[in-house]
Formats: structure tokens, C-alpha cells, sequence
């Protein structure tokens, strides 16, 4: 015969087939017992709850990660997808380039005086720098398609609240009183944004003289249309330029600093809506604006994309090539896709 203890006992009481009971007032006692036996004690409970939340802890952080790799593989896919995109338009439409991108760059007026890197940017300055091309040289830009840049302008008024003075761009971005984003800050004043553009023009005297220069159409808020400024025939047009080496880009390694001679000149600039890539009615433009999500929500959000348009001279100067020609797409925090492609596979974390 089995000794008889707690355990034993407990375990012969499980077994027993309370309703087999005749007595009813055993019956009712035995269902309670058996009821508290089948239940938890407090401590029971607490561990059970612990577990259940660690169990919890590391399903968010594994969801969290396969998020973020998620998203990185959806920013490889964009980065491809308008690499392809802007390959097709300028096949399509016989060798011509989209225009009307984002110069990456603010000035003070519509003269575009006093130009710097636009203080919105999330890619800093070891990757993108500041150069000029002369009015030649926009011209050659001009004659493969890309004849318009759009500039952010402190002297433009966007929205009733907020001013696109410098150091307030991001400002201006982040109030909740106005309708300007972060995207479409090179946009006019009418399309909230702080934009004007640049247009070359072949013949600036409209009287078939062909003297180059540029002419800025600036489109306050409310105007019906762009108003045109005064033609410049002299000045040099700021651009950005991608100063991060080549190698990240095409994996070929240049000696010295960016504009070394020999170097080649990589001009940036950004794929914003006002781009005809994005006129849906144009052959081989696409039909949205691709969004890079990982930067500040008062950070300019879209992909660059990155130009081989000649070589720097031995003091520094660009000397054009024969026809620019699109090198890659970087992400908004510039970043190219393999440095991306690293985010997704976990190999290196810039997200």
C-alpha cells in the first residue's frame, strides 16, 4: 500500500468524480475544494504574468527589427525602381532627360544669391557639398533635358504662419499651422514651399540674338501663375555636389580630394514632385512621388539622385563632358543602395 502523503492525496482527490457523489453537502464541499485546487496561487500568477511579458518584450523588439529591415528593402526597391524610371523617360522621349528636380540648395532671392546646402537636408556635408557650373555649362545640362532647377528662397512667403528665413526652414516644416512638408519645400509659395526655379534660356533678349542665361519663376501664394524675373546672362548657377567619394557610388576609387584633377564632378539633386519624372500624362513619367522615411519629419524626405555631368580641371574647376549621364540614386540621408541594402540584410545599421 502506497504511503499516504499531501501529494498523494491531492492526486487521489483530482481523480475523484465529484458529481458521483451522493451526499450533497460533500458534493457542494468537494466542488469548492476541487475548484481551488484547479486554480493559481498569487505567486503562480506572477510568474506566469512575468513570463507571458518577456515572452511579449521579445516579440515587439523581433517586430520592431523585421520592420525596419522591411522598410529598408522597400527603399532598395524605390531606389531601382526611379533608377529605371528616369533610364526609361530619356529613352522614350528620344535621349532627353526629366527636368524641373530639386537643386538641393537655398539662396536668399530669387537671384540666388548667397547659396547654401538646404539646412533641411538629412545628408550632412561629407557626402554633399556646393559648386557652380557657368551659363555655358547649363546650357549643355539644358540640351540633354535638364534645363530647370528649383531652389528654396528665404525671401519667399509660403503660408499665413511661418517664414522660409534661414535658420526657420525647419521651423516652418514642423508647425502644425501652416500646410508646408518637408518634401515639398522646393515647391512655390503657391504649392506651400519656400521654391523658385531656375530656367535656362537659350535666347535671354527674345530677340533671336541667342544669349544664354537663366531666368527664376517664382509663383507667390494665391498667384494665378509664375512670374518671371529678370534675366541673368552672367552669374554662375549653384548646384550640389556629391563629395563622399566616388567609390561609394561606382566602386572606381579617385585619388585626392572630390574635385582633384581628373575627378569626376557627381552633381545631386533631389526627385521632388515638381519634377516632370512625376507628370503621369508625360511619356514614361510615373505616376507618385517616392517618400525615403528614414528621417525627421521636419527633414526633406525624397531620394537624390546622383549625376555624372564631366571632370575638375587642375585648379578645381568643372570642365564638362560630352553628355551628363545618371550615375545612381542615394536615399535622403545619403546613403547608397548597397550602404541600404546593408540595413536590410543586418549587416550594418544607419537606419
Amino acid at each position: 500500500m502506497k504511503k499516504l502523503n499531501k501529494k498523494n492525496i491531492l492526486k487521489r482527490f483530482r481523480n475523484i468524480d465529484v458529481e458521483a457523489i451522493q451526499d450533497e453537502g460533500l458534493r457542494s464541499k468537494a466542488r469548492k475544494l476541487k475548484s481551488k485546487q484547479s486554480g493559481f496561487t498569487l505567486l503562480e500568477l506572477l510568474v506566469v504574468v512575468a513570463i507571458l511579458a518577456a515572452i511579449a518584450g521579445t516579440a515587439t523588439i523581433a517586430l520592431q527589427d523585421t520592420d525596419a529591415r522591411a522598410s529598408a528593402a522597400a527603399h532598395v526597391a524605390m531606389m531601382d525602381e526611379m533608377n529605371k524610371g528616369i533610364r526609361t523617360f530619356r529613352v522614350l522621349n528620344r535621349g532627353v532627360f526629366p527636368n524641373g528636380f530639386d537643386s538641393l540648395v537655398q539662396v536668399d532671392t530669387v537671384a540666388l544669391d548667397n547659396p547654401v546646402l538646404m539646412e533641411a537636408l538629412a545628408i550632412d556635408d561629407t557626402s554633399i557639398g556646393l559648386d557652380t557650373i557657368t551659363i555655358g555649362q547649363f546650357g549643355q545640362l539644358a540640351d540633354i533635358g535638364l534645363s530647370s532647377f528649383n531652389y528654396v528662397a528665404e525671401d519667399q512667403d509660403p503660408a499665413d504662419f511661418g517664414t522660409c528665413a534661414a535658420g526657420e526652414i525647419q521651423n516652418l516644416i514642423g508647425s502644425r499651422q501652416n500646410a508646408v512638408v518637408a518634401g515639398n519645400i522646393f515647391l512655390s509659395a503657391n504649392g506651400n514651399g519656400c521654391g523658385v526655379r531656375a530656367q535656362f534660356n537659350g535666347d535671354t533678349a527674345g530677340d533671336g540674338s541667342d544669349v544664354p542665361g537663366w531666368n527664376v519663376f517664382s509663383q507667390a501664394e494665391g498667384a494665378a501663375g509664375p512670374t518671371e524675373g529678370a534675366a541673368n546672362v552672367a552669374d554662375p548657377l549653384p548646384i550640389a555636389v556629391w563629395v563622399g567619394g566616388s567609390e561609394r557610388l561606382t566602386g572606381q576609387a579617385e585619388d585626392g580630394a572630390f574635385n582633384a584633377l581628373g575627378n569626376t564632378v557627381f552633381m545631386a539633386t533631389g526627385l521632388g514632385p515638381a519634377s516632370s519624372l512625376f507628370e503621369a500624362n508625360k511619356l514614361g513619367g510615373m505616376t507618385s512621388v517616392p517618400v525615403y522615411r528614414h528621417v525627421s519629419a521636419d527633414e526633406y524626405n525624397r531620394f537624390i539622385a546622383i549625376w555624372d555631368i564631366g571632370t575638375y580641371d587642375g585648379a578645381g574647376e568643372i570642365v564638362m563632358g560630352d553628355a551628363a549621364a545618371l550615375t545612381t540614386i542615394v536615399d535622403g540621408a545619403g546613403d547608397t543602395k548597397e550602404e541600404e541594402l546593408g540595413e536590410w540584410d543586418g549587416s550594418r545599421n544607419t537606419i
